[in-house]
């Protein structure tokens, strides 16, 4: 096969249909390394089944480190390489397909056959083998009653107060990078929402749950640094993150079961509720996992163009302003953000705050396109032309939709038209931050940014922007004002 047969007379700012990925900002990018790809991984000819998706025959240690550091070029590299939608490679033991269009998005979410858990375990191993349904139900079981209206009602105050004081923290104006800033304001929230009072209220503990944490999150990437030459020292460096983890949570049921002191947290709940002391600790440590990092890159991209998109954070603080002056008694024409935004019930923050839902949905589409896993743990698939084996990875990229420009004109830009738990925390983190705070992106020198901010889609933990960027933030004199 020809590199011309393989890529034509491809130009990719007029012929970006062709690919899943598009995206133009980094299109020139991304058809280098798809040409890199071409010539590297078609050295060989692959072997393949008449029905096989086209593959490519890289060595699984330099599938690895693509996949792993840079999974975003990988991906799109791979399906400009192959000129397919649809391209298969082998990673060590596991055969791994990379799936995109619209049949294979429909097949991928909706085949009982193809399951997360495994895919998720095989690919990242930080899942146990041989995980019980049973005790996932009672995962989802207990992370529901947490999201009860009831109960979110009893944790809106310490949301509140755990923003009020992290933020604090900030002063009146100055520099902030988002991209840790905002991570500690919520993390910070999520352990108070999910562990307990005694947790939480241990500045210095709640410091090393992070740092714990960070360690499980790097994990799941190549060992870099001074010591990652040693044999099996990043999986000690995780056993070791997992036990200090265990031990902080197994410590705060033993003390509080031996106190006899009762609080208003999840762990009382819990405890009310009669469930082990295991399953006590593994669903303390399990929740800041999934929804920390989650939360907090949102919400810190959500803070970034918010900064950059000007006209909408004025919408969104007249919005805020709007449901307090409906639900304030007082006639006190200037108060407190905390207690300005304490008055707005928990109905209200879920149903009646429009346009930061909006916002919330399309930072969702533009900063967390990541990639979907899962494994086929039934019989061959056909999607397409295409067969999947059985016991094999299936990867599905969310920028084949979330950055599509076939569906979005301009895909980077903001298209607000577009259409728990989690979703407090950052409605609570991004109001108190815009009424309190007057925000524009600037560079490292305070210049202000013109241009649209682009996450960094390889980066898949902290999601960086690409390039230098951070907030320039100045506290308001009054938090009644929303001219821009």
């Amino acid at each position: 096969m020809a590199l011309q047969d393989t890529l034509g007379s491809f130009t990719f700012t007029e012929n970006i249909s062709q690919l899943p990925f598009k995206s133009p900002l980094v299109g020139y990018a991304l058809l280098l390394f798809g040409i890199y790809l071409f010539f590297y991984a078609t050295r060989f000819p692959p072997t393949k089944n008449h029905n096989s998706p086209p593959q490519l025959t890289l060595s699984s240690g330099k599938i690895a480190q693509y996949l792993f550091e840079t999974p975003f070029d990988f991906l799109a590299g791979g399906f400009i390489a192959t000129s397919s939608s649809i391209f298969r490679f082998r990673l060590f033991q596991h055969e791994v397909t990379v799936v995109s269009g619209d049949e294979a998005r429909r097949v991928f979410f909706r085949e009982k056959s193809l399951n997360l858990y495994e895919g998720f375990r095989d690919l990242f191993t930080i899942i146990p083998k041989g995980i019980d349904p049973h005790a996932l139900s009672g995962i989802y079981k207990r992370l529901s009653a947490i999201q009860r209206t009831d109960n979110l009602k009893s944790l809106l105050p310490g949301l509140l107060s755990e923003c009020h004081r992290k933020i604090s923290l900030w002063g009146k104006e100055g520099f902030l990078d988002p991209c840790s800033t905002v991570h500690d304001v919520t993390f910070q929230m999520i352990i108070r929402t999910v562990s307990s009072y005694d947790v939480a209220e241990d500045e210095a503990l709640v410091t090393c749950l992070k740092y714990f944490y960070n360690i499980l999150d790097s994990s799941v990437k190549p060992a870099r640094g001074l010591y990652s030459w040693i044999p099996g020292f990043v999986a000690a460096r995780k056993l070791w993150a997992s036990v200090s983890l265990y031990r902080v949570f197994s410590n705060a049921v033993s003390d509080r079961k031996g106190s006899g002191i009762r609080r208003n947290d999840t762990l009382q709940q819990l405890l009310d509720a009669g469930e082990s002391p295991k399953n006590i600790v593994g669903f303390m440590m399990g929740l800041p996992i999934a929804g920390a990092r989650s939360t907090g890159t949102i919400a810190q991209w959500l803070l970034i163009f918010l900064s950059y998109e000007r006209q909408w954070s004025s919408m969104i603080c007249r919005e805020i302003e709007s449901l307090i002056n409906i639900h304030s008694s007082s006639k006190e024409s200037k108060q407190s953000i905390i207690n300005a935004l304490s008055i707005i019930p928990l109905i209200s923050w879920e149903s009646k705050t429009p346009q930061l839902d909006l916002c919330i949905r399309e930072t969702l589409r533009r900063a967390q396109p990541h990639t979907a896993v899962r494994k086929n743990l039934g019989p061959e698939l056909t999607v397409s032309l295409y067969t999947i084996p059985s016991n094999s990875l299936v990867l599905y990229p969310f920028s084949d939709s979330l950055l599509n420009s076939e569906i979005y004109p301009n895909p980077l830009q903001w298209d607000i038209h577009w259409l728990g738990l989690a979703t407090l925390t950052m409605k609570i983190l991004v109001a108190y931050v815009l009424m309190r705070f007057d925000l524009s992106l600037v560079d490292e020198k305070g210049h202000r940014i013109e241009g649209v901010p682009v996450p960094d889609w390889n980066d898949f933990l902290t999601c960086r922007p690409r390039g230098d960027c951070g907030v320039e933030f100045s506290e308001r004199s009054c938090f009644g004002r929303t001219d821009i």
